[in-house]
């Protein structure tokens, strides 16, 4: 019995790390006077059994300047060999809110360093994510 639930848990951790995360894009969102960040991370799954997103949350850094938080909690399925988009809406911190939002809406595309890093539950395994794309 023991060596059967060992593994299943081999067997769920090697399945947990086969999981990709990819940062899609950081658009700004909200009001002037209450900006937000829109924040777009695709979670691959190329294994034939399904995944479960537990949750994600880490730091957005744009130019290796802090933005914000980001997080999401709260259980999303990925089927295998499947792809799903994760959409979470951060709200920056208020030092140099207004600067660094600013940045996001006028730089021109393919100019901005954007960074996620952070960390994923998926099938109650934390995994590290670290993030950087060019947007």
């Amino acid at each position: 019995m023991g060596g059967a639930a060992a593994l299943y848990f081999i067997a769920r951790y090697r399945f947990s790390q086969k999981a990709n995360f990819l940062l899609r894009s950081v658009k700004p969102t909200g009001t002037i006077l209450q900006p937000t960040v829109t924040v777009e991370i695709a979670v691959q799954n190329p294994t034939n059994q399904r995944i479960i997103l537990k949750s994600i949350s880490g730091s957005l850094f744009i130019n290796d300047k802090y933005l914000a938080n980001v997080s999401s909690f709260g259980d999303q399925i990925i089927a295998g060999n499947s792809e799903s988009i994760v959409k979470v809406t951060a709200r920056p911190s208020a030092v140099g809110v207004f600067q660094s939002v600013r940045e996001l809406l006028s730089k021109p595309i393919g100019t901005m360093q954007v960074r996620f890093s952070g960390t994923a539950n998926v099938d109650g395994i934390n995994i590290p994510i670290d993030q950087t794309n060019t947007l």
